[in-house]
């Protein structure tokens, strides 16, 4: 008889769902109540822009990986001034006793962000959308007639 594995301490949150969400004049957002973790003292991310436009924020342990895998393959000058170009961008956020995050202001208005910002689960970490700049996929369903290629991508999910 085996026993079973110890549940991890600390599991990375899977971010599911697309949330509307206010933002204020100091750039603070609440973070989807879903989103948060069981022990607030733990909650630390990093926000960072991404390549399609909006705002990538990682819970830290996933930020931690992240930087170590980018670090490594940060050869040579070009690959260390990317690293030092990404991580210049990037962002330290810690809730506060509200759930709310706090995004410097000029970070948020260069992605489009004023008064309401879209966030959106991917996964490992969550997008931050301005809503006049919601990617148009988000708008239909994933279903085979409305995109074939999504078949190809969902191949052995279902």
């Amino acid at each position: 008889m085996t026993t079973p594995s110890p549940a991890p301490t600390n599991p990375s949150p899977t971010f599911t769902g697309t949330y509307e969400r206010s933002v204020d004049a100091k750039g603070r957002f609440a973070l989807p109540f879903r989103f948060r973790r069981e022990d607030p003292a733990s909650e630390t991310y990093f926000v960072t822009p991404n390549l399609d436009g909006a705002l990538a924020i990682f819970p830290r342990q996933v930020w931690e990986r992240t930087i170590q895998e980018l670090q490594e393959r940060a050869t040579g000058r070009e690959g260390r001034a990317r690293l030092r170009r990404f991580s210049a961008s990037s962002y330290k956020l810690v809730p506060d006793a509200q759930g709310r995050v706090s995004v410097p202001v000029e970070l948020l208005r260069a992605h489009g962000i004023t008064r309401r910002g879209v966030v959106v689960g991917m996964g490992r970490y969550m997008e931050l959308w301005s809503p006049d700049r919601v990617p148009a996929e988000l708008t239909r369903p994933v279903t085979v007639e409305a995109d074939p290629a999504d078949e190809e991508f969902l191949k052995g999910v279902f």
